[in-house]
């Protein structure tokens, strides 16, 4: 099946980064939609044994693409943490807040 074939090439092109790793299954959405369609239809025989080993492929590495996603946002989310606690930090440092003090000369 030409559709299984395209989306296993898609992924054979991943380059290992989260950016093309989005592009890769967005654009394997719309083949996942066609064959949803494809399975949907009444009388159509299962996928071979080749088609089935192929999709079994595919979706292998559409996992390790999804791994590799969710651990790059993990990574992202706590740099974000730490940059947010050393802005803190620093605007803490800099906008330290004086209290004023009243000299009481007995008056």
């Amino acid at each position: 099946m030409d559709i299984l074939l395209e989306m296993k090439q898609l992924f054979d092109s991943w380059d290992g980064t989260a950016m093309q790793g989005i592009k890769i299954i967005e654009k394997n959405q719309e083949h996942t939609a066609a064959l949803q369609r494809f399975d949907s239809i009444e009388g159509m025989s299962p996928f071979s044994k080749s088609e089935n080993d192929l999709l079994i492929k595919v979706i292998q590495k559409q996992k390790l693409v999804l791994y590799t996603l969710r651990n790059n946002k993990e990574e992202l989310l706590q740099q974000a943490k730490q940059v947010n606690q050393k802005s803190r930090i620093i605007e803490s440092y800099l906008y330290l807040k004086k209290t004023p003090v009243f000299v009481d000369r007995g008056m």
